[in-house]
């Protein structure tokens, strides 16, 4: 009964990790970055060596391509928001810019109420990661147990 170690849990500080890059990678104005450039703005994470290990660990919330980084999320959404101006362009607006400025377009930023649906995600993965490593530390002694006592009433009921 092999079971897979929960990245939440291979370090403390995973959960603050996480949590710092949905909140500036939600709110800030363009959706995907290299991942060295969210690194100047998230700072280093104190779970993992880099960004990316972090990203990679997580790919319910991040989306890697190559050295690019973005929220799954702001994915899911059409090439929209004019960062510069800090507004969304309906289509016939965006049908109307230069291919150039097509091409500079990205992602919306997600609402308040989408960062914090992605919050509460987070953390209640952590809580079920947490449920289940406690439900195996009780799980592993109680079959080793039952496998002792039947190993007993074998090796008793052969030396009879």
């Amino acid at each position: 009964m092999a079971s897979i170690k929960s990245p939440y849990l291979e370090n403390g500080a995973r959960l603050a990790d996480v949590i710092a890059a949905i909140q500036v990678m939600g709110a800030y104005p363009w959706a995907s970055r290299e991942v060295s450039s969210w690194a100047s703005k998230l700072g280093e994470p104190v779970s993992a060596d880099g960004w990316h290990e972090v990203f990679r660990e997580h790919p319910e919330f991040f989306r890697l391509n190559g050295e690019w980084a973005s929220l799954r999320w702001r994915h899911g959404y059409d090439r929209s928001f004019d960062a510069e101006r800090g507004i969304e362009l309906a289509r016939d607006a965006r049908e109307a810019l230069s291919e150039r400025a097509q091409q500079a377009l990205t992602r919306r930023p997600l609402s308040a109420d989408q960062i914090e649906t992605l919050l509460k995600t987070a953390v209640e993965l952590h809580t079920r990661a947490i449920a289940q490593a406690q439900e195996q530390r009780w799980l592993w002694p109680s079959l080793f147990g039952i496998a002792g006592v039947l190993l007993g009433v074998v090796l008793k009921a052969a030396l009879r």
